[in-house]
């Protein structure tokens, strides 16, 4: 067996560095709209929002000591959009709009040492004209100056309106791009003198606070020149206190980034890193036999931050994000330790064993910066050998163990993480330790047996050690990580693991006791969203442009801010302005949406204002309206069109559009049967005959106009089909198999919990499950064409059945009209290789 060996030496520890090398925890940031729904469960499912930040922040041995905030620009900055705090220079900050700022004051509730961190990805629109070179080769002498004090404004306009709205101070600001590949030098420094020297503010503010303020430069995504330009450059050394880059676990070629932490006490960030992608509960059952480990597991992102702790003196991991409250399908869906999702019910789901591989950590040590006397690194009994520089899933079975030591050195923990399939063992030895007395426990989080709870081995006591001639031994098994620790927390309820769960169930979007009706908003509460949330729309999530309740001639009404002049420069590229709103389990129905199109702003061109509706949404990578895969479009001109898969089916026109007048306009789907309307007439129909789609949300869509929206109703058709009440993963412990499967973890993002279940055509190849209602479906894309049999209840269904040739998180077969009682449902492969995705029921 593999063994270790590992000096704790307590002459060793130094706690004289500051912050550059305290034990910080982890931080959460909150970007691209991935905290967005978090506003709706606060308002309207307030105790499953308590309980998500409880779980975060809450407690003695909270998890998240930092929450890192976008300065949004009302573009998509990769998952969706971060509204704007100022949309013109003249404009006073609004830190009401989205969810961050909120985010911020709730969480630190909870724990008031929480640090606050505030970047910026693109730009608004009123800012275009000056930083337009930002994106150039050269934006460090291609930006005039005459920008510089326009963006400080908006940084610091934004600070002053949290402090005034909410009473905190942000305590570190990065003033350039993020992931910028060409760092901005010059204007870091003047930022920072700015920064520092600004005396005009608001009476009763906290000035010598904010010029406390620290700059965290330069969030880079793998690069590492900005540590050789530190060093290379005293007065900027001076002015940026922490340095973080992203997805890169190595140090540069100069090892200058444990270099500016070892030799000059500066903080080093990972500041931007993954959540585990596909929830460890899926993970067990896959093909590999890998456990709760694997690429991108949490075994994974715990190797990551022992290794850029070693390699590069990071002694800080942000998760991108730790909660996905957006809709799934977006860019990046599927990466986080919450997925909150479902606001309507309050419904969300914890990976509880990413969430305990992280608590590894943070539960056995104190967190956090000097000042709360935090736990600091042992750079001597800190080591990982694990291959990789982000994904580290190569050589997986060398050493990778952390070693926290309390300042007082009474007390220390020793992290190890083995994600191999060999088990390993260390040997401590402990010197000039105060705590070489005391009895060590060891406490192990690992996968099940056979027949056993995904979560039977989490956060268990595995044993208590005392040391024999200050040495003692510990075994980590294999796809497994070890707590080795002095502290006594066998009592401790908040350590001690138990299963996080929702309060409520996953229900569906619909209206009470309604048969006609999933959804509908008139925009009543304008007047109370706007004071409270900054006119922040319920359930919807923008992936461009921003929508916004406001009243309008006194009727609450969903408007469209951003004009072609407001168009943000930004970080990458970006749509015209859309939203999501609602579940992807509708099916069947038909939007109906009273529009006002905007007559007023500048005509850009025959068909650019328009309005778009877009049915059966569940991927949306690039943040389109076109990402529905059915589109309606009416422009200005009466032309219509209505697309499927980005490819126009029909094309319509409407004479004499009046645009003084508001307009109804619908678009539906029963079957396969699509229908387009304004104003109760009929403009355009189709018949989707190949590999139709089944199921989504909804998406709107408008030009670069200020276009109203005063009613939004999604209405049911053809109920007598059933409605979709539950969607469970391939992986799901409810589903069982036999034969030649293969279960395959860690895929796209464009993939539910991006798992799949592949099998092969033989005798033995099925998948079984039991579930009540009148019909189920079968998600799944179809490399290759294979055939099933399908049985209910032991008859046959469908002898020779052959599923379509579905995209990603579509159904390839619908069965309905059985009996609203329980069924068991056997699916074997006859022929070729068949691709399972999820499983959906009807009630």
């Amino acid at each position: 067996m593999n063994t270790t060996q590992v000096t704790i030496d307590g002459d060793l520890l130094d706690t004289s560095a500051q912050d550059a090398n305290t034990f910080k925890g982890f931080g959460y940031l909150s970007c691209n709209n991935s905290s967005r729904l978090l506003l709706d469960y606060k308002w309207e499912q307030p105790e499953s929002y308590q309980q998500i930040l409880a779980i975060l922040f809450g407690g003695q041995h909270p998890l998240m000591s930092m929450v890192k905030l976008e300065l949004g620009d009302d573009a998509n900055t990769s998952s969706g959009t971060e509204p704007a705090t100022k949309r013109s220079a003249d404009e006073p900050a609004n830190v009401l709009r989205g969810a961050g700022y909120q985010l911020i004051a709730d969480a630190k509730k909870l724990n008031p040492r929480l640090k606050t961190s505030l970047l910026r990805w693109g730009e608004p629109g009123y800012l275009r004209p000056l930083w337009g070179p930002v994106k150039s080769a050269d934006p460090d002498h291609s930006v005039p100056e005459a920008a510089y004090e326009p963006m400080y404004q908006l940084y610091k306009q934004t600070i002053v309106a949290a402090y005034q709205q909410f009473g905190y101070l942000f305590d570190y600001v990065d003033p350039d791009r993020n992931e910028t590949k060409h760092p901005m030098y010059r204007w870091i420094k003047w930022f920072a003198d700015r920064l520092h020297n600004d005396t005009d503010f608001p009476a009763d503010f906290p000035v010598a606070r904010y010029h406390q303020i620290k700059l965290i430069a330069a969030d880079q995504n793998y690069e590492t020149e900005f540590g050789d330009a530190m060093l290379k450059d005293q007065e900027l050394l001076e002015r940026v206190t922490a340095v973080g880059y992203h997805y890169n676990t190595d140090d540069g070629t100069h090892n200058q980034y444990k270099r500016l932490a070892d030799d000059h006490q500066h903080e080093v960030w990972y500041s931007e890193g993954i959540a585990p992608m596909t929830f460890g509960k899926y993970r067990v059952r896959a093909s590999s036999g890998d456990g709760i480990g694997g690429k991108q597991s949490g075994l994974d992102v715990a190797n990551r931050l022992i290794k850029s702790y070693v390699n590069s003196r990071r002694t800080f991991y942000i998760f991108q994000p730790a909660v996905s409250a957006y809709y799934p399908g977006v860019n990046y869906s599927h990466k986080e330790l919450i997925t909150a999702s479902h606001p309507w019910s309050g419904y969300f789901e914890v990976d509880n064993v990413g969430l305990q591989i992280m608590k590894h950590f943070t539960d056995f040590a104190q967190a956090g910066w000097h000042e709360s006397n935090p736990w600091r690194y042992l750079p001597s009994a800190c080591d990982s050998q694990v291959g990789g520089t982000e994904n580290l899933d190569n050589h997986t079975d060398a050493p990778s163990y952390l070693t926290l030591v309390a300042p007082d050195k009474q007390d220390f923990s020793t992290i190890l993480v083995n994600d191999s399939a060999s088990p390993r063992r260390y040997t401590l030895a402990l010197v000039n330790l105060p705590a070489v007395g005391k009895p060590v426990t060891v406490w192990e989080s690992r996968g099940p047996e056979p027949g056993q709870a995904y979560d039977i081995g989490l956060k268990r006591q595995r044993e208590t050690l005392t040391a024999t001639a200050g040495k003692l031994t510990v075994l980590v098994q294999p796809h497994s990580i070890v707590t080795a620790t002095t502290l006594d927390l066998s009592n401790d309820t908040e350590v001690v693991y138990a299963r996080q769960t929702a309060p409520t169930a996953n229900t569906l979007l619909d209206v009470t006791d309604s048969q006609d009706i999933f959804y509908q908003d008139d925009f009543g509460y304008a007047a109370d969203y706007h004071t409270t949330r900054g006119g922040t729309p319920r359930y919807t999530t923008d992936q461009g442009g921003a929508f916004e309740v406001e009243q309008r001639h006194g009727q609450g009404v969903l408007r469209q801010q951003i004009t072609e002049a407001q168009r943000a420069l930004d970080w990458e590229y970006s749509y015209a302005p859309n939203l999501t709103l609602g579940d992807d389990r509708w099916s069947n129905y038909t939007v109906v949406v009273s529009v006002k199109f905007d007559d007023t702003t500048q005509q850009n061109s025959a068909t650019g204002n328009y309005f778009g509706i877009g049915l059966y949404q569940v991927t949306d990578v690039k943040g389109r309206l076109e990402s529905a895969p059915y589109v309606f479009k009416v422009a200005t001109d009466g032309s219509c069109q209505l697309v499927k898969n980005d490819r126009v089916v029909a094309l319509g026109y409407v004479d004499g559009l009046n645009l003084a007048q508001i307009h109804q306009l619908s678009f539906g789907i029963s079957g396969n049967r699509l229908a387009a309307g304004i104003d109760g007439q009929t403009v355009l129909t189709f018949v989707d005959t190949d590999n139709p789609h089944y199921s989504g949300r909804v998406k709107l869509g408008t030009g670069y106009y200020r276009t109203e929206i005063t009613q939004i109703v999604v209405k049911k058709n053809d109920v007598a089909d059933g409605v979709q009440y539950q969607r469970i993963d391939d992986l799901d412990e409810r589903i069982t198999y036999r034969g030649d499967w293969q279960h395959v973890c860690g895929l796209g993002n464009t993939i539910w919990n991006r798992t799949l279940s592949t099998g092969a055509a033989g005798q033995k190849t099925q998948a079984a499950f039991d579930f009540t209602g009148t019909g189920f479906a079968l998600y799944g894309r179809q490399v290759t064409a294979s055939r099933l049999t399908v049985k209910v209840d032991g008859q046959l269904l469908a002898p020779n059945f052959e599923p379509q040739q579905a995209a990603d998180k579509v159904e390839n077969a619908v069965f309905l009209g059985l009996s609203a009682v329980k069924h068991h449902v056997t699916i074997a492969v006859t022929a070729g290789a068949y691709t399972l995705d999820a499983v959906g029921f009807y009630r």
